[in-house]
């Protein structure tokens, strides 16, 4: 199967013509789940509420149910699934500001500088709770075993991210890892409860459970680039934010890795400096530009990797979206 990145516009649709139903169902799902009759904690989740991006996670979770024949009760527990993930995704959002000390999302202001740091730990918990209380309505005691399990892997994630900027790590091994933590085991726990929602076998699970973890992955390295390059105006949230926060992603450690001695030693020292230089881009240090080439390579790639996994499924608008999904997040266009 071949596949070329499609414009966000061009994607939007394809996704809206076939979930247009299925999305405004999860909407109502989590606006049901969010709702509370403490008023502030309902300000809270309002103003969380408008975190909401591209809902990539829940519409893995939508379309890889309907590779397989639909009935109304597989399409409900697709829909629950679709707002668990939603829902810890959101959750992940909001402990993340805390960590990065973030002052806006999605082009608000996070909740931790709504309010305050308290708040944002706590409403972050409340949401993790609200989703395994979601998850246990499913009856599916696998399914909720998953989950569960998909969240610790993001919080190891987390907490392998912090190991690696205290123990100043240029190895791409940790980062991988790393990010199949935090990013990539979601998106395969999306895939795989959709494809558990509708009965596919324990093969077409696990096809789906990889394709979700090569897309996530590349996900994350595509925003790992779009964190040295674009600003905030264009990404919804505080640029360099990886750099100001000492972590080394893939651009930055290929870059270390491909740069001569000259190039490393500029690059170090634009690191060092980079929080007292607020004008200045990645772009400005020449050694960081072939990192920059070779992360957004290796996106691509795994893109390509995850799309051989749909090879196993037929051929439909399903299949098709689902790789273009894997090529939008390996090139990420705003």
């Amino acid at each position: 199967m071949t596949a070329i990145s499609p414009s966000s516009d061009a994607l939007k649709q394809q996704i809206s013509s076939l979930l247009r139903d299925e999305l405004v169902a999860v909407r109502d799902c989590l606006k049901q789940q969010f709702r509370n009759r403490s008023g502030f904690i309902q300000d809270v989740a309002d103003h969380a509420s408008r975190f909401r991006g591209k809902q990539i996670r829940p519409i893995l979770t939508l379309l890889s149910a309907r590779l397989s024949a639909q009935t109304a009760a597989s399409t409900q527990q697709a829909r629950r699934f679709a707002a668990v993930v939603e829902m810890i995704h959101a959750a992940t959002l909001v402990h993340d500001d805390v960590i990065d000390d973030a002052d806006i999302r999605r082009h608000v202001s996070t909740v931790h500088r709504r309010w305050n740091t308290e708040t944002s730990v706590l409403f972050g918990d409340y949401l993790f709770s609200q989703a395994f209380t979601l998850a246990a309505t499913s009856g599916d005691a696998e399914a909720c075993r998953l989950i569960g399990h998909a969240t610790n892997r993001t919080c190891e994630g987390e907490l392998n991210q912090v190991a690696a900027r205290l123990e100043h790590s240029r190895s791409e091994r940790d980062y991988f890892r790393i990010i199949y933590g935090k990013t990539g085991h979601l998106f395969a726990v999306s895939c795989r409860l959709g494809a558990r929602a509708s009965g596919l076998p324990e093969k077409s699970q696990r096809l789906l459970s990889l394709f979700g973890a090569r897309v996530g992955m590349a996900f994350q390295i595509a925003d790992d680039v779009l964190d040295l390059t674009a600003n905030a105006e264009r990404t919804g949230k505080d640029s360099r934010n990886d750099l100001q926060n000492n972590r080394l992603t893939l651009p930055v450690l290929r870059a270390l890795r491909l740069g001569n001695e000259s190039e490393r030693k500029q690059l170090l020292e634009f690191l060092e400096h980079s929080s007292e230089q607020p004008e200045a881009t990645a772009q400005d240090c020449p050694a960081i530009r072939a990192g920059l080439d070779s992360a957004s390579r290796s996106a691509e790639r795994l893109a390509h990797r995850a799309i051989d996994c749909l090879q196993h499924f037929p051929d439909g608008p399903e299949r098709r979206t689902l790789a273009a999904i894997a090529m939008f997040a390996a090139g990420r266009p705003c």
